[in-house]
């Protein structure tokens, strides 16, 4: 492969492995883990494990998340003017303050250190199951545990979420996910949406915006590679390219092959697309449905200047148009199981 063509892979890769973080911190018994899970979708985090004084940070791999389990702080171990630099959070995307019970002063603090950096932070407050005070409903209960989150911070600007992270009763979590959405940085927040579980239409439709601008990228890939001078180099890196931007679609909706198969409402032709973007084989086959342009944009190439920008511009047009193809397809897939457990949730 040229120089040109390694250039546009790691392009790719590099697109691929910056991962979002996301930082929990909290008290043990407050229920990190299990949120993590939670969001998840599955158990991804180890239950039960608390991160206290003697332990490293526990890491979660979520796709292109990460989730960082905090051990205790402000401890003789940890102490807070050190805490900030031993664990680099600075070089973190988010904060979740996670508690069961009462905030404690370690949470406030480590919470007033981090948005004194400009970090953006999110208040916790999970087990809502347990919520339950005497002559008091469920709204009124929440409302005290705002108030003294309030009077402990002296601040009413701050974002707090209620949630349930048990796996058979959850609740909040699409809330949870606005709100992460909401806070995480500009230049990350688009990588979270492709990553996050969609658990409402519009974050569904965030998604498929967010896959979209991702398509735009990878045109922009192919686009550079028109003008790549050596012909069959870049019908190699075509390949490359959509090869990449379907898995990528693909894992932003959940598609799996079992997935595919077990839909009774997309049709029989998103089906197929699907299926076939997951193969290198199958997308030399999407490729010729394409039409006879794409296999002329090496022909293209023999004419001086003239032919490359044709040939660059021919790229990034049906590139383009592949992308929005398999969008669309993974999307209705995506939509019909999205409203099935949502029509699920409603009977319970």
């Amino acid at each position: 492969m040229t120089s040109d063509g390694n250039a546009i892979r790691e392009k790719l890769k590099k697109l691929d492995e910056e991962n979002v973080s996301i930082v929990l911190f909290g008290q043990p018994g407050s229920g990190k883990s299990s949120l993590i899970n939670a969001i998840c979708g599955y158990q991804a985090a180890p239950v039960g494990v608390e991160t206290d004084t003697t332990r490293e940070p526990l890491l979660v791999e979520h796709g292109d998340a990460t989730f960082i389990d905090l051990p205790g702080y402000g401890t003789q171990t940890f102490p807070w003017k050190d805490f900030l630099e031993q664990f680099h959070l600075l070089a973190y995307d988010l904060f979740l303050c996670v508690f069961s019970d009462k905030l404690h002063q370690g949470d406030t603090e480590l919470f007033r250190q981090l948005t004194a950096h400009g970090k953006p932070c999110i208040f916790v407050r999970n087990k809502t199951d347990l919520i339950y005070e005497e002559g008091m409903s469920l709204e009124e209960s929440e409302e005290a545990i705002r108030n003294d989150v309030a009077a402990q911070l002296g601040r009413e600007d701050f974002t707090l979420v209620f949630v349930c992270s048990r796996q058979d009763a959850p609740a909040g979590l699409a809330e949870l996910n606005d709100a992460i959405m909401a806070k995480m940085p500009a230049a990350r927040r688009e990588k979270y949406i492709l990553t996050a579980e969609a658990r409402t239409r519009e974050q569904l439709d965030a998604k498929r915006e967010a896959a979209r601008s991702y398509v735009r990228r990878s045109c922009a890939y192919a686009a550079y590679n028109g003008v790549n001078p050596i012909i069959g180099v870049d019908a190699a890196v075509d390949l490359l390219i959509l090869y990449q931007m379907y898995g990528c679609i693909r894992e932003a909706f959940g598609i799996t092959p079992e997935v595919v198969h077990s839909s009774r409402k997309v049709s029989l032709g998103h089906k197929a697309m699907i299926l076939g973007g997951m193969s290198k084989e199958g997308i030399k086959v999407i490729i010729k449905t394409l039409g006879r342009k794409f296999a002329a944009r090496s022909f293209l190439k023999a004419v001086p200047v003239v032919g490359q920008a044709a040939s660059a511009f021919l790229g990034y047009q049906l590139v383009r148009q592949a992308g929005q193809a398999y969008i669309d397809a993974c999307y209705d897939l995506a939509r019909e199981r999205l409203l099935e457990e949502l029509d699920a949730r409603r009977e319970k």
